[in-house]
């Protein structure tokens, strides 16, 4: 989120360790003859892509980044660090490992680190020239009547043709009509951030927990005022599935976590979970048949250190292999994927946004932006389309248009406001060229969540969008909550 959830809460640009017994590791390493860039790749390279220095401006990397690398190398100040923390939140972490209690490489190798990425790093990065785009006018603004902030969910609920809003202030679901009218609010325990419709248990809702930034368990998983799973480690998006063929819906759900997370599936009937990986930072899943075998994978996206979309293979009786489809570097930012046939020839391919930037690399960053990666069919990916978006949070593809194409609709949290790049949208052409437009008052100002459906009942997609705001955006001069209601088959 790190971010302000699915913004708030992804935050994650420091290497994360894949060794949980670092912590048990000589006392005083001796000083190797390796140079600092030998001793970067190695260290730095363990989970995530190598983190090149020409990535981060110098002041970044010396004043925040590589301090808090230092932690996981044994060589930063740990008893300062868990100082930061409550004591039970202390202890949590402390236990988890994350942090060795001993250097794990010589404070010369250390040095050598540094000096590397101090010599090597740029002032600054150069940025991408600021991109024309014309008037949205396929989608008529219609601000919708709820006098609430921190919007964290933004959704259209299918089955009572309601659009539900998820607020962090107060902890409330409201649900409003298809005129924008309240229909009903209900207040949790704390925010929602997914809603579903289960088989057997009906409406299931998600709760996050700690919003902020936390290693402590307070999620739950509901059904009505029944807890169904509880301690949950910042979930954020939830997908249900029978896995394990009992013709029963079972639970993956993604625990984000912070320093330490996971990506587990839950069995319907008894809530047992069977941890997929045991990582912090898994964003979304989808529920798929990417090998085309037959049965049903999971993909996931990972938003922390290790960034990257990982297919779990199912090979049956609810086991699953993992294989890395796509991996970036742990500074990229990502924050969101879609999987679908983008070229139609049969498989699955990705639209993606990185664009997190409320980490320990606070810049403005060229690479943010929407990726479109094409599937060669044999399960390898290459780049076939990029948009550069400071901050790009979320990506839909659909046929908004009816003309059998895929568009794109993408929001920014951290937009540049020269830009006009909060609210995009990608007409889709030929060869994947698209033609990008914004909308007045939508595209100047920060989104955080996003969602499609048919809101009017008219037969076409149209888009609601949420802001994770502390103020009731009076001076941004537009709702917390808008929908843009489509036009363009009109």
């Amino acid at each position: 989120m790190r971010l302000l959830l699915i913004g708030l809460l992804f935050i994650g640009v420091i290497g994360y360790s894949c060794n949980k017994e670092s912590s048990a590791e000589v006392a005083n390493p001796e000083e190797s003859n390796l140079t600092g860039e030998e001793l970067a790749k190695i260290h730095c390279s363990g989970c995530h892509l190598f983190p090149e220095p020409e990535s981060l401006p110098k002041a970044i990397w010396m004043r925040s980044v590589l301090p808090k690398m230092a932690l996981r190398l044994g060589q930063g100040d740990y008893l300062q660090e868990m100082m930061n923390y409550a004591n039970d939140e202390m202890l949590t972490i402390m236990n988890s490992g994350v942090y060795p209690q001993n250097p794990v490489m010589a404070k010369a190798d250390w040095e050598k680190i540094l000096k590397y990425y101090g010599e090597n790093a740029p002032d600054s990065l150069i940025q991408k020239e600021i991109l024309k785009t014309k008037e949205l006018l396929g989608f008529s603004l219609k601000e919708q009547k709820i006098d609430a902030i921190e919007i964290v969910l933004t959704q259209f609920d299918s089955i009572s043709k309601q659009t539900l809003i998820g607020t962090s202030v107060k902890s409330s679901v409201y649900s409003l009509s298809q005129n924008g009218d309240l229909v009903d609010s209900v207040k949790t325990i704390s925010p929602v951030v997914d809603i579903k419709y289960h088989k057997n248990l009906g409406k299931v809702t998600l709760e996050v927990g700690i919003l902020n930034p936390s290693d402590l368990s307070e999620g739950r998983l509901m059904a009505g005022n029944k807890v169904l799973i509880e301690k949950l480690h910042r979930p954020v998006n939830m997908v249900l599935a029978d896995l394990n063929g009992d013709n029963y819906e079972d639970f993956i759900i993604s625990n984000f976590g912070n320093l330490f997370g996971n990506l587990t599936w839950y069995d319907g009937k008894t809530f047992k979970g069977n941890m997929l990986i045991n990582e912090p930072g898994a964003r979304v899943v989808y529920h798929v048949d990417f090998d085309r075998d037959g049965k049903k994978d999971i993909l996931a996206l990972m938003t922390q250190g290790r960034e990257a979309i990982v297919l779990f293979r199912n090979i049956g009786k609810g086991e699953f292999e993992m294989k890395t489809l796509l991996s970036f570097p742990s500074y990229f930012g990502s924050s969101y994927f879609e999987a679908k046939d983008l070229d139609f020839d049969g498989d699955l391919d990705f639209v993606y946004t990185n664009g997190d930037n409320a980490d320990l690399s606070i810049v403005k960053k060229p690479f943010h932006g929407v990726h479109i990666y094409l599937n060669d069919g044999k399960a390898g990916f290459k780049e076939k389309y990029f948009y550069p978006i400071n901050g790009a949070n979320k990506v839909i593809a659909e046929d908004f248009d009816g003309d059998k194409d895929f568009d794109l609709a993408v929001i920014s949290f951290f937009p540049d406001a020269k830009r006009n790049e909060a609210f995009l949208y990608f007409d889709g052409q030929p060869n994947f060229k698209f033609e990008v437009s914004s909308k007045n008052k939508v595209s100047s100002h920060k989104w955080l969540t996003m969602d499609v459906g048919d809101f009017d009942q008219d037969g076409d997609k149209d888009i609601v969008l949420g802001a994770f705001n502390r103020e009731l955006r009076k001076k941004a001069g537009v709702s917390s909550v808008v929908i843009l209601e489509n036009l363009l088959k009109k």
